[in-house]
């Protein structure tokens, strides 16, 4: 058996996600992707999704014997699960290590084979396809419901921008507003009707998206991005998946909702940076 810990934030676990499932297959045993509430994930999947399993693969709320045998170790907790780790897994590998061992060309199939195992991560450590974000991550219908809402309201040129800020130091220095003005200005030039869905986690950037192109043209949630509650990564989903429709995606560097939006519906994707 080989079990898979979600890392990290909404984009990185769902591709961790896809990569789990697309080893499976490959996998003696079966393969279990375990989402964990942590640090800037405060969510259950089942408060997002519905429910996935089939075959060989599962992909679920870890129960709370798994919180406690297969937890990550952290300095919080005083890196104590990884005794727990051992003593319930037969080999173990953590974040830090897959990224060296990943670009090695590490087999990760045969590692999974080998014995029972636990693997934390927040990358997409085997290859996977975009359909498999469509089998795995279906929202709940209430979440549906507000992103077919949202979607309502594009005009027949909707181009999207998701802007990174607050903790991602990458996205600030690499991808300033200055970048989706210039990409704006030139879209409304070709298309006069653009409208602009903007996502960010970043209250300022709202305001100067509407001070500089007007209410009409910008499309935004009316509620600021939050990670610590549940209805605040409903609404994380709720803006991939609104994002993910638009006709053309701007994304800042260093962040992987961008990149997951995308691939959730084939969207053109152009990540801005310096």
């Amino acid at each position: 058996m080989l079990t898979v810990g979600l890392e990290g934030g909404l984009g990185n676990r769902m591709r961790t996600a896809a990569a789990a499932a697309a080893i499976a297959p490959h996998i003696h045993g079966k393969v279990v992707a375990l989402w964990a509430p942590q640090w800037g994930m405060a969510c259950r999947f089942r408060d997002l999704f519905e429910p996935y399993a089939e075959g060989d693969f599962e992909l679920r709320d870890a129960t709370l014997w798994e919180r406690i045998a297969a937890a990550r170790p952290r300095p919080r907790n005083l890196f104590l699960p990884r005794l727990t780790n051992r003593l319930s897994y037969g080999q173990v590998l953590y974040n830090e290590q897959v990224q060296p061992l990943f670009q090695q060309g590490f087999d990760f199939v045969a590692w999974g084979n080998a014995r029972r195992s636990l693997l934390w991560t927040w990358l997409d450590f085997y290859p996977w396809s975009e359909i498999r974000l469509h089998t795995l991550f279906r929202p709940l219908p209430a979440l549906q419901q507000r992103i077919d809402d949202r979607c309502a309201a594009f005009s027949s040129h909707t181009i999207g921008v998701h802007i990174r800020r607050t903790d991602n130091q990458q996205s600030i220095s690499e991808s300033p507003i200055e970048l989706f003005y210039q990409v704006i200005d030139r879209e409304l030039e070709l298309y006069p009707d653009t409208h602009v869905y903007v996502a960010t986690d970043d209250e300022p950037t709202k305001a100067a998206m509407r001070q500089r192109y007007g209410e009409a043209r910008i499309l935004t949630a009316s509620t600021a991005a939050r990670r610590d509650s549940t209805s605040g990564i409903q609404d994380a989903v709720v803006e991939m998946y609104t994002l993910a429709r638009t006709c053309h995606i701007y994304g800042s560097s260093g962040s992987s909702f961008s990149e997951i939006a995308a691939r959730l519906d084939n969207t053109p994707l152009t990540i801005l940076h310096r």
